[in-house]
């Protein structure tokens, strides 16, 4: 049986123990509170931790603080901004809780940020609170099973060696691969910078860019045709298989913002797991004095901890729904992304191209007057688009550039 712990900085629940609710969460989100009183209608919630001033003795306080401030898409004010800076407020709780260990969820960008000294300060201040034993470790959304590019950093602080190498502990062999058919992730919001189009996963779910019915900054193309994810399908993507039926009475912009934030279920149900019920180290140290995306704090020294690549989950098929294939990316929406995409000269596959073209050129229907001068903008390229065209590579080409590029 788990220990008890507290859930600070919420959310739906994606970072909780698999089989055992927390005593107390703490999520300002009046959404995310609805959801959490159905699952947990028992766990009480506090809506602010800076009025958490007194809370229950724990074992384990777990949270994933804001990233506004530290992700490469923020601020970049870095873990002193305003919101990424709540940091300090949850090790406050901790340690007025007693608690022996502090489960911390961010972006990888923590590690490298202000040249690593933000993440310098976290492991100063961990220390100095009374946990001298640190464990850190990248985990991708792909290695559970999840078709999504959603890379997190875990950051385990312990007053106990054991608890924070537990977070090197070995991953569950649950990668699911083999689709039935060919289909391609990418980001309809894209195209100043890479749309991320990828076969068989989408790139990171994340906040905003919705349109009026709720749907995805991520699209997919599926032979012929593209469409923006729902809502439902990025629930699926971050494990909340269950969630739209639920709780019905929620939006669906709501239910992709909340998905957008959340940690993916398996991974936060393995890092729990793992560290509640003190997994063995399944890792390899292989030097010290760097700060890697996978490593260990302990008597002064920082190690270097390896792991083997798992496999790595390409099975989006499998994660969409029929019924959905039948609604298109707009044509306004269409002619944006080529838009930025020729501007920024920021390749696309050929065939991608040639389908948001002909969505672009099919002006018909409802069109949104604030976004019509995207047409405007793409009739002005003018022989800028068959000179982009022209340079443009197959899917199978631009695939194997990608993979050249990452390897």
């Amino acid at each position: 049986m788990a220990e008890a712990y507290l859930s600070i900085f919420s959310g739906i629940g994606g970072l909780e123990h698999p089989k055992v609710a927390p005593l107390l969460y703490c999520e300002r989100d009046e959404a995310c509170q609805q959801v959490l009183s159905l699952t947990h209608p028992d766990v009480p919630i506090c809506d602010d931790i800076r009025s958490l001033h007194s809370p229950p003795p724990a074992d384990f306080v777990v949270g994933g603080w804001p990233c506004q401030d530290i992700s490469s898409a923020g601020t970049l004010g870095g873990i002193l901004g305003d919101r990424s800076g709540l940091f300090f407020e949850m090790l406050r709780t901790a340690t007025a809780a007693r608690a022996h260990t502090l489960i911390g969820e961010n972006v990888p960008n923590l590690l490298t940020i202000n040249n690593g000294r933000d993440f310098q300060t976290v492991i100063d201040t961990l220390v100095g609170a009374g946990y001298p034993f640190i464990g850190w470790r990248v985990l991708n959304a792909r290695y559970f099973g999840l078709p999504q590019q959603r890379r997190r950093l875990f950051i385990v602080a312990s007053s106990c060696r054991e608890r924070a190498e537990a977070i090197h502990a070995a991953l569950p062999e649950s990668c699911s691969r083999g689709s039935k058919r060919d289909v391609y992730g990418f980001y309809w919001t894209g195209g100043k910078r890479s749309i991320c189009f990828s076969r068989g996963y989408i790139p990171a779910l994340k906040i905003g860019a919705t349109d009026n019915k709720g749907r995805a900054p991520v699209a997919v193309m599926i032979d012929d045709h593209v469409r923006k994810l729902s809502a439902r399908e990025c629930l699926r993507l971050q494990g909340f298989d269950d969630l739209n039926h639920s709780h019905p009475r929620l939006a669906a912009s709501t239910l992709l913002r909340m998905a957008g934030n959340a940690v993916p279920r398996p991974m936060g149900h393995f890092v729990l797991g793992a560290v509640t019920e003190t997994a063995h180290f399944d890792g390899v140290r292989e030097g010290f004095g760097l700060i890697t995306e996978a490593g260990l704090y302990e008597d002064g020294w920082v190690w270097t901890i390896n792991h083997a690549e798992p496999p790595l989950a390409d099975n989006l098929h499998d994660f969409l729904d029929a019924s959905s294939e039948q609604e298109s990316l707009s044509s306004q929406a269409a002619a944006g992304l080529l838009v930025r995409s020729i501007r920024a000269e920021q390749p696309m596959p050929l065939q991608l191209y040639d389908l948001l073209f002909a969505l672009a050129s099919n002006r018909e229907g409802k069109l949104w007057p604030s976004r019509a001068n995207s047409f405007e903008a793409l009739d002005a390229l003018g022989d800028e688009l068959s000179k982009y065209r022209a340079g443009l590579k197959p899917i199978s080409d631009y695939q194997s550039a990608i993979e050249e590029e990452v390897e």
